[in-house]
């Protein structure tokens, strides 16, 4: 049955022996019998008579005599897609099926019919008619004689119950279609989760496994030269050292900080590149004056060992590019530097090539760092990229280093909208190549070689700014919670000429400032009671106007913006580089703006 002949249905049939009966329930909801519709029709014609008047309740009405014929109807009804909703029937209907037996028999095929017994109860009592046909919610005794509204009343109630009934259980059966279509999808989906779970497991485990060897790995590399930092300054505290042996002691202990301090850098870098907190800043700049710069400052390790080390381009490059220098300068030096450690005699070159492109593609350039190396193998190329992969672990402990200089690499090149690739000969050399896109580059000159090196300049720069050189004069206020920083920071200082105050709190900090004339506050920014962040955002407040530098163990980008942003006029990163803090001093100290007491409030 459809769902529009659901909502309509109020076929009802009456079964009864009694053709009486079937007037009386047709006269009750104003349905006429044919005989009487066809009276009906005459009268009208003969005597003009108005039309019947309306049903109180609009059914369709059916008549069966005995109990089989009901059964039959009620088949026929149900097979033809157009069921009865109800049936009223009578419980005495000889010689056949009783009402009860044929109540019995078709609930057996139309379970869902509902049925008014008409009794008077001299055949059955209520609890005989509950035993054989047992408790059924679709099941209501009418008794005789019945009251006419009464009849009205089941019959709308239990029609309409029929109807919601079958509406339920269409409903039902649209669900099971659904869930039944469903189920194999289901069942793929769930299969597909267990195949993520089981990914997402593998995963985990595979991250918790690289994080192991991660700090594994950066607990043997920082080890490593703490051990001789360590013990060469054991060494210097024995009494029968010699001049010459102390003196290599602390070249021994600063070698290995310096090696300590590229380990953090590179792992800060590493850690900031993954986060996606480097900051690609693209700028018109002169890729030959990058290598050259790089060349210039990594030339001192190539000298001790013979190593020729210079740059040549093949063919035209532009003069400029668009990039950032600094990151450029970064995977120059890593390449460079790597090549100069693996290479024991023999040279490094740097070769410059300019890409066109394809009449879509954008142009390109392209850096070479050859060396004559020891070359790697052809199984540890796959590798070469992967953080704190050198190789092998007798290549780390000959050369030393973390390998992640490689890994920083690869993921700054790609940053600048390159590729890096390596090619290489185990006891020939290997071939570092790496492209970077070079931004338009319409209307930029051409150059077909770089500038030569100057094998001094390295170091003549760098002897330019020794700290011997750098002369001070003034009053230094140091606020600095460490002794030990305190003391080194002290001899620097007084060493360069100044004279220092030192405070081991900001809230020292700031009273000493505003009670004395300092030309320079040296400001630690991690300081019990007030940190230097909060003293100097004070001192500002109160109109404090002398120079102060930050000094402070945190090297990100981020925060040399926040000391500035708290009002410092410079920053220093520790472990302190001596000739630029000596530098920087001395720029300050030169052109600062003594404050007055009457502008410190």
């Amino acid at each position: 049955m459809t769902s529009a002949a659901v909502e309509s249905n109020r076929r009802i049939l009456i079964i009864d022996d009694n053709p009486a009966i079937h007037e009386d329930f047709r006269k009750i909801f104003g349905a006429p019998s044919p005989a009487a519709g066809a009276l009906d029709t005459l009268e009208s014609a003969l005597f003009g008579g108005g039309a019947a008047p309306a049903p109180r309740f609009e059914v369709f009405i059916d008549s069966a005599y005995q109990g089989e014929e009901g059964l039959e109807m009620v088949r026929r009804a149900s097979a033809a897609g157009n069921p009865y909703a109800m049936a009223f029937v009578d419980v005495r209907m000889p010689p056949g099926w009783d009402g009860v037996e044929t109540v019995a028999r078709i609930w057996l095929e139309c379970p869902d019919l509902q049925v008014v017994i008409c009794t008077a109860y001299s055949d059955y009592s209520w609890d005989e008619m509950i035993t054989k046909l047992c408790r059924n919610e679709n099941l209501l005794i009418l008794k005789k004689p019945f009251d006419k509204v009464e009849a009205l009343q089941l019959a709308s109630a239990l029609t309409e119950k029929w109807r919601l009934s079958r509406q339920a259980r269409l409903r039902l059966e649209e669900l099971e279609a659904m869930v039944a279509a469903r189920t194999p999808e289901i069942g793929i989906a769930n299969k597909d989760l267990r195949a993520l779970t089981a990914q997402l497991t593998a995963a985990k485990e595979a991250a918790n496994a690289a994080k192991a060897r991660f700090l594994a790995n950066v607990s043997h590399e920082i080890r490593t030269p703490l051990t001789a930092v360590l013990g060469y300054a054991d060494l210097l505290l024995e009494p029968d050292q010699s001049p010459e042996q102390r003196e290599q002691c602390v070249h021994t202990i600063r070698r290995h900080g310096d090696n300590l301090l590229q380990i953090i850098n590179d792992i800060l870098d590493l850690s900031k590149i993954e986060a996606g907190r480097v900051k690609i800043d693209l700028v018109s700049c002169s890729p030959g004056d990058a290598v050259m710069e790089v060349i210039s400052l990594l030339a001192v390790r190539a000298r001790p060992k013979g190593l020729r080390l210079d740059a040549v381009c093949d063919g035209p490059v532009p003069a400029a590019v668009r990039t950032d220098p600094i990151r450029l300068r970064q995977i120059l030096t890593n390449l460079i530097g790597n090549a100069l450690k693996f290479t024991a005699q023999g040279n490094v070159r740097v070769v410059l090539k300019f890409h066109a492109g394809s009449v879509d593609g954008d142009p390109s350039l392209e850096f070479r760092v050859i060396d004559t190396g020891i070359g790697i193998a052809a199984e540890e190329l796959q590798q070469i990229f992967t953080p704190f992969s050198q190789g092998n672990d007798s290549t780390s402990r000959r050369f030393g280093g973390t390998g992640l200089g490689l890994t920083i690499s690869k993921k700054l090149t790609e940053m600048l909208g390159g590729r890096i690739a390596v090619e290489s000969t185990p006891g020939k050399g290997s071939t570092f190549g790496f492209s970077i896109q070079t931004g338009p580059i319409a209307g930029v000159p051409f150059i077909s070689q770089l500038a030569p090196l100057d094998p001094d300049q390295g170091s003549k720069s760098v002897d330019s700014h020794a700290p011997s050189a750098i002369r001070l004069s003034g009053r230094v206020l140091l606020a600095e919670d460490s002794p030990d920083n305190q003391r080194l920071l002290r001899y620097v200082l007084e060493r360069a000429g100044a004279e220092v105050e030192i405070v081991g709190t900001g809230t020292a900090a700031v009273a000493a400032a505003l009670s004395g004339r300092y030309d320079l506050i040296l400001m630690d920014m991690q300081m019990p009671e007030l940190d230097g962040y909060a003293a100097t955002s004070l001192l500002r407040n109160k109109g404090y106007r002398g120079p102060i530098v930050a000094l402070t163990a945190h090297a990100m980008t981020t925060d040399r913006a926040k000391c500035i942003d708290a009002g410092c006029d410079d920053y220093a990163t520790k472990p302190i580089d001596r000739s630029a803090l000596l530098r920087t001093a001395l720029t300050l100290m030169t052109h600062a703006a003594f404050p007055s007491k009457e502008n410190v409030t």
